[in-house]
């Protein structure tokens, strides 16, 4: 017996509409079979539901990929339950044999990956069933007809609740193996040594060096790599590689060391090269990159410090390049300016460094700058 009730849900015109975070041939599937306003209503509780998390967990967040790991996990499940519950008494819906989308079982291996914890992805995912429940509770309301609205209620009830639970139970097993297969990799040292750098906790450069398979102790140039929805077939993660390739190609700096951050993210470091005349336009006109990949790339910075800061500088382009798209290359040093206007205050002092030179090292001599940035202007001394 099909529920067509379900085909009749709507999206809530008072509210926002985002481009979904899930492929497009995913939301085409459902649309075939529910049809694209029930898509639409899909997709607006799934964001809901990434928003109520977020809230409650804000470990899940931290900043645009984290977010879009999240908002792609919400989709594909809503669409998959609607897909189930079309069907009343389905073995599934009744939470036998559930299957979950792959986009779920990506993100879930990515918490593992950062390091949330397993509770927290569980309580997660109560917080979205029931966010889910309550907006399906509302369609019956609004969609079944008066007479039938218990009987509707009780079962959708049962069968959402045997699908959260049958859920639950796949993401936890999905989530320990890639933990314990991320803590005994490779990977995961190479990654603990890349989060010391970036934390700027001691590292020796030596062994951090041999670890990574890339010099610490030269001059770095960082960039932060990810991928738009397209509909390239390639998977992002190759698509993210050949750009990286393609980009020490264009520079002639050798093998780049490359960082998956999220399934579509990568951070990348590569060894700057002597001559940095025109870097951006030799970029931006020699680089062969795969469709749908956007680059942010950092200032140039030495040491281990330095792929610090050129990281920072290659992350805080990539915050003004998602704000307002342009270009699919997106240098630092031509939007700084509007990253230093929503930055922390330590991304201001690089800037009053690089603008004052040894002026910025004086504040010793005439005494420290109140204001937050941190800069130390004799100017502005007290």
């Amino acid at each position: 017996m099909t529920r067509q009730w379900l085909r009749r849900l709507r999206p809530d015109p008072n509210l926002p509409y985002q481009d979904p975070a899930i492929p497009p041939a995913a939301v085409s599937a459902t649309a075939a079979v529910l049809g694209p306003e029930p898509v639409r209503w899909a997709l607006q509780t799934a964001d809901a539901m990434a928003a109520e998390i977020l809230e409650q967990v804000p470990e899940h967040g931290g900043g645009p990929a984290p977010l879009a790991t999240l908002r792609r996990s919400t989709e594909s499940t809503v669409l998959a339950a609607l897909r189930l519950l079309l069907t009343e008494g389905s073995g599934e819906a009744s939470g036998e044999g559930v299957t979950l989308p792959e986009e779920a079982l990506e993100s879930c291996r990515e918490f593992a990956r950062r390091g949330l914890r397993l509770d927290q992805v569980l309580r997660g995912v109560r917080l979205g069933h029931a966010r889910f429940s309550q907006e399906l509770t509302s369609a019956v309301e609004r969609y079944v007809p008066a007479g039938e609205r218990l009987t509707e209620l009780r079962r959708i009830t049962e069968e959402l609740f045997a699908h959260a639970d049958a859920h639950a139970s796949l993401l936890a097993e999905s989530y320990i193996a890639e933990r314990d297969r991320w803590r005994g990799s490779d990977e995961a040292a190479r990654r603990a040594t890349i989060d010391d750098l970036l934390a700027a906790r001691p590292v020796e450069p030596e062994a951090a060096t041999r670890r990574l398979r890339y010099d610490v102790t030269r001059t770095h140039l960082a960039a932060v790599l990810w991928c738009d929805r397209t509909e390239d077939p390639l998977p992002a993660a190759e698509r993210l590689q050949h750009t990286a390739t393609a980009l020490a190609r264009t520079l002639g700096t050798g093998h780049p060391l490359t960082v998956p951050a999220t399934a579509d993210t990568a951070w990348l470091w590569l060894h700057a090269p002597d001559d940095l005349t025109g870097l951006t336009d030799r970029v931006r006109t020699g680089t062969d990159r795969a469709p749908g990949v956007r680059l942010a790339l950092g200032p140039p910075a030495h040491g281990t410090a330095g792929m610090r800061r050129s990281h920072h500088g290659a992350r805080a382009a990539e915050r003004v390049a998602r704000l307002a798209p342009r270009d699919w290359l997106t240098d630092y040093r031509e939007v700084r300016l509007v990253a230093l206007a929503t930055a922390d205050p330590e991304h201001a002092r690089w800037f009053v460094h690089d603008l004052l030179g040894p002026l910025a090292s004086d504040g010793a001599r005439y005494g420290s700058c109140a204001r937050p940035c941190g800069c130390t202007s004799p100017r502005n001394a007290a």
